[in-house]
């Protein structure tokens, strides 16, 4: 007989392969090999150990042991040829008080699958697979997925504390929420949810399903809403929650939605979940965040993603990129770093003119001002914004040198308690503990030979 193996699972190929061998050594350590193999796939954290035994009726073949809340759990794994072994052997009974992993080995028929399910009580924390079942599950591309996406939440919990069945239609519906269309896809993940957890993870994901499912809907609850105002997401959630919801943006029927999002977030927030929205939109949350984030630190450079005309011609959008927010604005990138370490100034800037500068700063007030001249550098500071401009005016017409603009320092107009940004041109950054918002403006003095339009700054502060 001829197996086609063309479109075979690694873990179902190894199971296979290993049955064949003709010493039982050799079968008993394949088997377990391709166990382990598939089990560290769905949860690479976890540390499992071989027995001495092998179907054995009460002594397991692997103990799976990984560290929580600073304590050591297990749980211990048998392993069967088939699920219909299970059954008849009563199994689900007879190991309950060890509450283990039952894993068979073969595909079973729906009659077998269902006489299992009849057998495991409500309230059971035994979980039964089969390696067929486990392996429709894909391997993440990325480390970070595992806690970015609810299936890899899924996943890395159905070793620890997955409980009932997990069947081909478990697994075929913990993978579809990550790509069918949001609402239907989170109605039938919490049904599996339900199914194969219970406690703490059951509650965890059910909320964290239940959110999701909120935010796709026409009218989303303002309850809900309220709520997550009140007591915003952990960041454990919100790491699962913004890529589910940016990479499905066009679903968002409401822009309250986005709102409460934005109410969420901290500059620090997006630094420290950078590897888990690399590659994504962030518009329509950040733009709505930029008056209640702070930076420490921003900079004007050339964008360096920008190939040709066209990609110049996109209208401007933020991203995270090297683990910093930063907006494409044409062919400027603009950063933003909670302090100076995160970003570092240029060295090929050039100074600006005050001529060029007199007509934007006016949007400011103007607290300090460096002058660079061929022989001489003055720093003129005045609390009084008007009484600035005049002493530079005066400095230029009294004094014979050909002076350029080093740095000026502002402040929202018309603010004496806001924050303060300093605006070095030959380093092309603005340093000063402030909003995103105002960065946003102040580095906007960066560009006057290539200055941003009001329209550009509409779109990437939300106004």
């Amino acid at each position: 007989m001829t197996i086609d193996v063309q479109d075979e699972a690694p873990v179902v190929s190894a199971v296979r392969q290993a049955r064949a061998y003709s010493r039982s050594a050799d079968v008993i350590d394949g088997v377990k090999t391709a166990v382990i193999d598939e089990l560290k796939r769905l949860d690479p954290t976890l540390k499992i150990k071989k027995t001495d035994y092998f179907n054995h009726s009460y002594a397991p073949d692997l103990v799976a042991v990984w560290r929580e809340a600073g304590r050591e759990q297990e749980r211990r794994i048998f392993i069967r040829g088939s699920l219909s072994s299970v059954v008849a052997a009563e199994d689900v009974q007879s190991l309950a008080d060890q509450e283990p992993l039952l894993i068979g080995l073969g595909d079973e028929k729906k009659k077998v699958l269902a006489d299992l399910r009849k057998q495991l009580p409500a309230s059971t924390r035994t979980l039964a697979t089969e390696v067929s079942a486990t392996s429709r599950i894909p391997t993440l591309t990325r480390d970070e997925q595992r806690d970015t996406q609810l299936s890899g939440l899924v996943r890395a919990n159905i070793v620890r504390g997955g409980r009932g069945l997990l069947n081909d239609k478990a697994a075929d519906r913990i993978i579809a929420v990550e790509e069918d269309e949001p609402r239907e896809a989170l109605k039938a993940f919490q049904t599996t949810v339900r199914q194969l957890f219970t406690g703490a993870t059951a509650e965890r994901l059910n909320r964290t399903a239940g959110l999701l499912k909120e935010f796709f809907e026409e009218h989303p609850s303002q309850q809900t809403l309220g709520l997550l105002r009140a007591e915003p997401l952990l960041d454990s959630e919100l790491r699962v929650v913004l890529p589910y919801v940016l990479r499905r943006a066009s679903e968002v029927k409401s822009s309250e939605v986005w709102e409460a999002l934005a109410s969420m977030l901290t500059l620090e927030r997006l630094e420290s979940m950078s590897p888990s929205l690399a590659d994504l939109d962030l518009t329509p949350i950040v733009a709505r965040a930029t008056k209640s984030m702070t930076a420490g630190r921003s900079a004007l450079f050339p964008n360096t993603e920008v190939a040709n005309d066209e990609d110049a011609e996109l209208p401007p959008s933020w991203k995270v990129r090297s683990g910093r927010l930063v907006a494409d604005v044409h062919r400027w990138a603009l950063w933003m770093g909670t302090d100076a370490r995160k970003i570092r100034a240029r060295d090929d800037g050039t100074d600006a003119r005050w001529d060029e500068l007199a007509a934007p700063l006016r949007a400011f007030d103007l607290t300090a001002i460096e002058l660079h001249g061929l022989t001489r550098q003055l720093s003129v500071g005045n609390e009084n914004p008007d009484t600035l401009r005049e002493d530079v005016e005066r400095i230029r017409g009294t004094i014979e040198d050909d002076f350029h603009v080093a740095a000026v320092t502002v402040r929202e107009k018309g603010n004496a308690d806001a924050g303060e940004v300093k605006v070095e041109f030959e380093g092309a950054v603005g340093t000063g503990k402030a909003t995103v918002d105002f960065h946003i403006r102040a580095a906007s003095l960066l560009a006057v030979r290539r200055p941003l339009t009001d329209e550009d700054i509409v779109t990437l502060t939300g106004d």
